[in-house]
This record gives structure tokens, sequence and C-alpha cells, in this order.
């Protein structure tokens, strides 16, 4: 994912001039920005990435071991078919004289918490209490940058590479068994913390990765941010439109795999689960679980024929036949990454039991299985049969 250009040539209009003749004013010594950002680690929809930049980030900076300026909005415009960035204020900020001058410089684009810069000795930034939000289409992708010890050069102009500071989570399914139909309609994460401190230390690290437009990404974990999860639990939720699961991976959230945000793509915080472990009913436990709102059809003959095959999991209390929620545990030693994205494929196999019922720990599905028993054969009695001559 990627990010590009900011800051623009200061200018005077002099008033003994012409009103064509523009005066420009030092242009090197204005504060300017390139910008790129990673895609997450794997496939499915991006958040922000080179193709789909953020129209405004916020920046801090430090020089000299004094904070130079702190949280000051640029926002994107076209130069020329170039995208590029100035301050919303409209005001520039200018380097610091000196040749071997440099600044420090940290950025995020991000919608949720609550921001705090420290400089005293060491640098940080910091998010404190930042809540997921509950609404996963109204979640969105939380990205960040650091550049130390960035200079004028001849064009003033310094690249910030942005990183994502959330995991992206996906789901999929596929149908391994000819016997039964499957729809689903929702797919949730339950039981997962919320709340947590975000921070980057690059007292000693500078995370500047360049990720230029058509190159390889990669996935340095140098320099990257860190969490203190809070034990804040919440449910995320996603609905759409019924979807048949093939026999073959069929995709359940991403819908729009060129948007720069999927409302259904579920941007969580980066954190180790602990699994259901199945004892009592999920919807009673604190622990991780998913649930796959499904309906299920025995299939009789070759293919399905909803008027006529019975429904052998699903909810039929309105009168008419919708899906019903199945909880499925977690993968144990499960641990989600900032910058990585987690596909997860829902199989159902011609042996399994479909899951569980989460109110009330019982399989979803019940194997047809036969016990057979034979009677011996019955003595009819003895029977003289008289042959004919």
């Amino acid at each position: 994912m990627k990010k590009v250009l900011l800051g623009t040539l200061a200018v005077l209009t002099l008033a003994a001039c012409s009103k064509d003749e523009v005066v420009q004013q030092n242009p090197n010594d204005a504060i300017t920005f390139s910008a790129t950002t990673n895609k997450a680690i794997s496939r499915a929809a991006d958040g922000y990435c080179n193709d789909a930049l953020p129209t405004t980030f916020n920046v801090w900076a430090a020089a000299q071991g004094k904070l130079y300026f702190a949280k000051e909005e640029y926002k994107q415009y076209d130069d020329g078919g170039t995208k590029k960035y100035k301050p919303t204020s409209g005001v520039m900020r200018y380097w610091p004289e000196g040749a071997s001058a440099t600044v420090d410089f940290f950025a995020t684009k991000n919608e949720n918490g609550t921001e705090k810069f420290i400089y005293s000795g060491t640098t940080s930034l910091a998010f404190e209490g930042f809540a997921v939000n509950n609404t996963v289409s109204a979640q969105t992708d939380f990205i960040y940058a650091v550049n130390k010890g960035a200079s004028k050069g001849s064009t003033g102009t310094t690249t910030l590479n942005f990183r994502h500071a959330l995991s992206q989570i996906e789901f999929q399914a596929k149908n391994q068994n000819s016997k039964i139909y499957v729809e689903i309609d929702g797919v949730s994460v339950k039981q997962v913390n919320s709340v947590g401190d975000f921070s980057v230390d690059v007292a000693t690290t500078n995370n500047f990765q360049d990720h230029t437009l058509g190159t390889a990404d990669t996935d340095s974990r140098v320099g990257r941010c860190s969490w203190d999860v809070k034990d804040s639990k919440a449910d995320y939720d996603v609905t759409f439109t019924a979807t048949a699961v093939g026999t073959t991976e069929t995709s359940l959230t991403v819908t729009d795999a060129t948007g720069e945000f999927n409302p259904n793509t579920m941007y969580l915080l980066p954190q180790t689960l602990t699994a259901w472990n199945k004892s009592a009913a999920a919807s009673t436990q604190t622990d991780s679980y998913f649930i796959v709102n499904a309906l299920i059809y025995n299939v009789a003959g070759a293919s399905v024929d909803k008027d006529k095959d019975v429904v052998v999991w699903g909810d039929n209390t309105s009168g008419t036949w919708k899906s019903k929620p199945i909880a499925i545990p977690v993968p144990t030693s499960t641990t989600w990454e900032d910058g990585k994205r987690y596909v997860y494929t829902f199989v159902f196999t011609t042996d399994g039991n479909g899951g569980y019922d989460p109110d009330h720990n019982t399989p979803v599905l019940t194997p047809i299985t036969l016990q057979v028993t034979v009677d011996d054969f019955v003595d009819a009695g003895n029977k003289d049969v008289t042959m004919d001559k």
C-alpha cells in the first residue's frame, strides 16, 4: 500500500508587478513530503496503498532536541497528475538553519484513539486508549510513519513510509460434501480485545523502508509499532447477501477487491487469542470463537432443490427458513500481528459435525450412522416333497 507527495511552494505576489507575475520565495526551504505505504501481507482488498492514498494525515516533528511542530494536518492535491500534499492550514513549515540540520518526522492516519506525542530525550509516538470501532463497515486502516534524521536535500522533500498498525481479517468458505448445500449470510469474531495503547519506540530505530509503486513489498519487523492490549472484549459482525458455498474457496467478505476500504474487511487489534475450548456453550464464555450464519440443506438428488430438500440447519420461527449461527473455536495459538492479513476458510467436510450451537454447545450436524443386526434364518420345519415320476 502506498502514499505520495506533500507541500507546496511558498509564493508571494508583488503589488508592483502585474497580476500574472509570481515570485517563488525560497521554495527548497519549505518542508514537503513524498509518501509510500506497503500493502498488508497476504491477499484480498487493501486499505491504503500507493493506488489508494489517504486524502489527509497528521505530522509531528522534532529537531535539535526540541519539539518542532505537533499534529499538523496535510491534505492531498493534484499537481499535474502527481499526488502531493500541503498543509491544510495553508501555512508552510521550513527546514531549520544549517546544511547538516536534520528533523525527525512522525505521521499517522488514524480515525480513532487519543494522540499523544512525547519528546524528552527519546522520541515516541503514542495513541492511548485506541478503541477499534465496533461497526466493521466504519473501521478504517490505521497507518503510521517514522523518518528520523531527515535533511532538506536539494528539493526540501522527505519521504514518509507508512506502515499498517492493525491486523486485517478476511473470511472465505468451501464445501467438500456433495450431500449438503450451504448458504452463508454473515460471519463474526467473538470475544476479542478491542482497546489498546499504541506506541512506536524510535529512540534508536528508524522504521523507514521505501515501498515504491510497482516494487515487491517485504515484511520487515524492524522498528515496527507495539501494542499494550487492554482486557476489553468485543464482538465484530458482518452480514451480507446469502452466498452459496462452492467446492473451492468462496469469498465471504471481499466484495470489492479494488476498493480503498472494503465494508466487510475487519481491522482489529494485533493480539494473541485464547481459543474457546468447547467445555461450555460459546455464548457463555470469554474466550474467542467465530460465528458463521448458515442455512444448510440435505441434498437428496444430484443437486439441491430447495422446494423439496430438507433443511438440516436453519431457523424457521418466522415461517421461512433462514440462517442460524454456528460457533467454531479460533485456531489454537492464534496471534495476529500488525500489518498482516489473515484469511480464514470455513470448510464443510464429508465427516465433520458442522461446528456447534453457540447457545447449547451441541453439534450442528449429527451424521447419520446405522447399527445393523441380522436375524438368523429360522427353520421352517421339515417338509417331505414327493417327486413326480
